[in-house]
Order: structure tokens, then sequence, then C-alpha cells
């Protein structure tokens, strides 16, 4: 996760807040990922000590009994979470599914996380330079094809913003049971398509104006 990495690695909760607590204050990335105060007791913790350690994602430093080496794609993922400058949250819901991801931008590491059953998290390295808006297509794509009716909606926030509670700005994109698309910007503006493609430029060119992570020109 280096900046050039793709390769997703999948995390448990315990995993997370463990990286979470060794750092600098978290701010609000627990409450995005759906963790709690439950999340910081010591047993949690030292879970997530433990399985880094057995799982090979971590090593104790040699003469240091409270201090572990990170691997390369662990430390990287610790950054993330540790100095994000924005966020994109992307939630995803039907009639009888619900999803989500949600992006991390902390400068040289950019990370696409979603959580999974058993409170596992896949999490997706963005390779520098990569349009973030792709990834984010690509996810809300693949669910409203296969749950439509269903709606994806995008919010966008810099990290500063969001620490002092500044609404962030939203737009949907929705699929409907007879293949109609419809998209909704922040200003209440509805644009409907024939085609996910259609559809989604529109939100491209949306997102663009949202997002606190620098895109490229359309």
């Amino acid at each position: 996760m280096d900046g050039t990495a793709t390769e997703q690695l999948s995390m448990t909760a315990a995993e997370l807040s463990f990286l979470l607590a060794s750092g600098d204050r978290p701010g609000q990335v627990p409450r995005l990922l759906g963790l709690t105060d439950a999340d910081r007791t010591d047993a949690v913790l030292s879970a997530g000590v433990g399985s880094l350690l057995l799982r090979h994602l971590a090593a104790p430093v040699d003469g240091a009994t409270s201090r572990l080496d990170l691997s390369p794609a662990v430390a990287a993922v610790a950054q993330g979470l540790h100095r994000p400058r924005g966020f994109v949250q992307l939630g995803l819901t039907a009639e009888d599914h619900a999803d989500g991801a949600l992006l991390l931008d902390a400068e040289r590491i950019r990370m696409l996380v979603a959580a999974r059953a058993y409170r596992c998290y896949d999490i997706t390295p963005l390779p520098q330079g990569a349009d973030v808006r792709d990834a984010l297509l690509a996810v809300a794509d693949k669910f409203l094809h296969r749950h439509r009716p269903a709606v994806a909606t995008f919010a966008a926030s810099s990290a500063a913003d969001f620490e002092r509670g500044v609404q962030p700005p939203r737009a949907t994109l929705s699929s409907s049971a007879d293949g109609k698309w419809l998209v909704v910007t922040g200003d209440g503006t509805q644009t409907k398509a024939d085609d996910f493609d259609t559809a989604a430029a529109v939100l491209r060119d949306e997102l663009a104006k949202m997002i606190p992570v620098e895109v490229p020109s359309s």
C-alpha cells in the first residue's frame, strides 16, 4: 500500500482497533468504521495484537517488550487510519440488503474499506494517480445491478469538516426494477437515464465537485 500496491487485505475489527489505539487521536475514523467504545477495551486490543502476530502481519521488535514491527501493508493501513485528509462514505441499500464502503484518503495512502461478516473488513489499496471515482462507482455498480431496485448514497467530507460536524454534500444513484436509473445531486437536481454508463457519467461530474480528493480532469 505504498501507492503502487493493489493487493486486497482482510483485517478484523480487533486488529483495526489495535492500530487505531496505537497511533495519534483516532478522530472520527472508529465511528465511520462502526467501531465503538467496546472495541477499545484491553481484551479487544490484546486480541488484535495476538491476531496480527499469528497471521505474521506483525512481529515483536528484538529487545523491546511492547513494540511491534508491522508488515508494510499493515503499516500503510495504520497510516491511512491515523492521518486521513478526507472521506467518502458509500451507503448501499435495497429492500432486503445493505452494504457500503468507506474511502480514506491520507495523501500517499488511499484505501477502500468495506465491512464484512463476523466483524471483518476488506481493505483495498488504490494506486497513486488512480481516479477514486472508478473504485467507488465499481462498488455501486455491482450492488445496484444485483439488488434492484436499490440506492447508492455518496457523502464526502474533509477530515477537518467532519470533525467540526459540517454536513457533508451528498448525491445518490438509484436503479429501478424496470432498468431505469436516476441521479439526484446535492441541490436536488434529478437526472434520469436509460443505462448505468449514462447515469455514472453524470455522477462522476458531481463527485468531482464533492469529494476532497484530487481526481483527474474529465
